[in-house]
């Protein structure tokens, strides 16, 4: 599946414009991942791996309209409509995020960059919208961890998956927080801040 295809599939099942805007911060997030774990050997990146990645944060929570009421089901559906199209790694890391209700267990690296980034995106729209500009360029990883240490802000953002990132994938918090901050800063216009 290309990256074309499966943003397509995005915007035919997704339609809230803030809800796009999460799943395109989780590809830009995945890439960025991907790109720090890879040795750097010559400079070269696997593109197609790393589309791949992209791809599991593209279409991470497709079916979350679909099955917002009931969470047990939420990456099941996904995978009735298009499992049969995707990579099985890429369904599995899509799967696994949502582990708690799946029993689908991360394991690879790309399972857990997709458990701990999910809820770091989140958490960073957060905090740029009660940031006086209200613009990701004007954030650094030091307001954002401050941010995750505010158990009274963003409430709904789970701070447990974000911190996994330290023992699953070894990369230290601030560094983690850097690395999702930067890759989203990048795209700050298609995601309004």
């Amino acid at each position: 599946m290309t990256r074309n295809q499966a943003y397509e599939i995005l915007t035919s099942l997704i339609h809230n414009q803030n809800l796009i805007k999460h799943h395109l911060a989780c590809e830009s997030a995945m890439k960025a991942i991907y790109e720090y774990l890879q040795p750097k050997q010559h400079g070269n990146l696997d593109k197609n791996i790393e589309e791949s990645w992209g791809i599991v944060g593209l279409l991470h929570d497709a079916d979350y309209e679909l099955t917002k009421k009931h969470p047990e089901k939420h990456t099941l559906v996904l995978e009735e409509k298009i499992g049969k199209d995707l990579p099985p790694d890429i369904m599995y890391a899509i799967k696994s995020h949502n582990f708690k209700f799946t029993d689908t267990n991360p394991e690879s690296k790309m399972d857990w960059a997709i458990v701990a980034c999910d809820e770091l995106t989140g958490l960073i729209i957060a905090a740029a919208l009660v940031h006086p500009d209200r613009k990701l360029a004007s954030l650094d990883e030091h307001f954002i961890l401050k941010r995750l240490n505010e158990k009274s802000f963003a409430k709904g953002a789970d701070r447990e998956p974000i911190k996994t990132c330290e023992k699953e994938l070894g990369i230290p918090l601030n560094d983690f927080i850097s690395i999702v901050l930067t890759a989203m800063q990048k795209i700050a216009p298609q995601l309004g801040l």
